[in-house]
């Protein structure tokens, strides 16, 4: 049998994407982390990750191998939920409002496991840009982008992202290399949003803050499209660096004005003040918050 701690080691390294990360994350030492995952790797007679200087990724059998070590790890923290919550069983109806442009094949990945940690919650996901209304429309949590409107409801911080522009070598062979943002005002980009959304990107921190409009050349609420169409050569786009690392590592994505970063953008899972913070509220959050860079590594490391 596998041993425990070098799954649960190796499943710490996909969601960190690398040996640092996971170090970080886990207060191990790298080398020790390195060891344990070789040693797993040579008791399954197998490769689970492909190694180079510039990229870390799965291989077919180690994407396959993750998935059963985050269900044995779900099923530990299971558990352990039941004793946390002996006092306060996680049950009842839970409606929640998501983005349309959250990867739905992530959030899919997401709901199963938090499913099968939660069996007695009726769980209602719905994928939508509107303003919900959480008492009215009768939705118990809203994941939602920043900044935020003011508000009565409670709004808790679930992650930030850092967004980077983005171009393939294709796309730039024909049409060049913007060299600063006003530059940009010549290329073609891909804008995700909706028909509320504006084509204009915000360059910069601070005081050295800008907002660039770019010429729109296709519109889409698909964030798996975005990166799609930027493969394709048809522009510029925006993604978060974690959506497009293996892209940047081998060269099928280029980083566009990178000495112009931008602010990180914040995910915010709002709830209403008027209600009692309700158990099945309260672990779902935690369990977004965790578990929401797992699957986001998972699928960015399989490509």
């Amino acid at each position: 049998m596998p041993d425990l701690n070098g799954m649960a080691l190796f499943a710490a390294v996909v969601r960190s994407q690398g040996f640092s990360q996971a170090a970080r994350d886990t207060g191990m030492p790298k080398s020790t982390i390195s060891r344990k995952v070789a040693q797993l790797e040579e008791e399954l007679g197998v490769r689970l990750l492909q190694r180079d200087t510039r990229n870390l990724s799965l291989t077919q059998v180690g994407a396959l191998f993750y998935q059963h070590c985050e269900t044995i790890v779900n099923e530990l923290e299971a558990a352990k939920a039941v004793i946390e919550h002996t006092h306060a069983d996680v049950s009842g109806s839970l409606r929640v409002a998501i983005p349309v442009s959250f990867n739905q094949e992530l959030i899919a990945n997401l709901c199963s496991g938090f499913l099968r940690l939660y069996p007695s919650v009726d769980l209602d996901v719905q994928f939508t840009d509107s303003d919900v209304g959480l008492v009215g429309e009768g939705y118990d949590i809203a994941i939602k982008y920043g900044p935020l409107q003011p508000s009565d409801n409670v709004a808790r911080l679930l992650f930030e992202r850092q967004p980077i522009l983005v171009a393939s070598p294709g796309y730039l062979k024909q049409h060049g290399t913007p060299a600063s943002p006003k530059e940009l005002g010549n290329h073609a980009g891909i804008l995700l949003g909706t028909t509320r959304s504006a084509p204009i990107w915000p360059l910069g921190k601070g005081a050295r803050k800008t907002m660039v409009a770019f010429k729109r050349r296709v519109r889409v609420n698909s964030v798996v499209m975005v990166r799609q169409l930027a493969l394709d050569d048809f522009g510029i786009a925006m993604l978060s660096h974690a959506q497009c690392k293996n892209d940047l590592a081998s060269g099928a994505l280029m980083p566009i004005l990178p000495e112009w970063p931008m602010e990180p953008f914040k995910v915010y899972g709002v709830y209403s003040s008027r209600k009692q913070l309700a158990s099945n509220i309260s672990v779902f959050l935690d369990f977004f918050t965790k578990r929401f860079g797992s699957q986001e590594s998972l699928l960015g490391m399989m490509g």
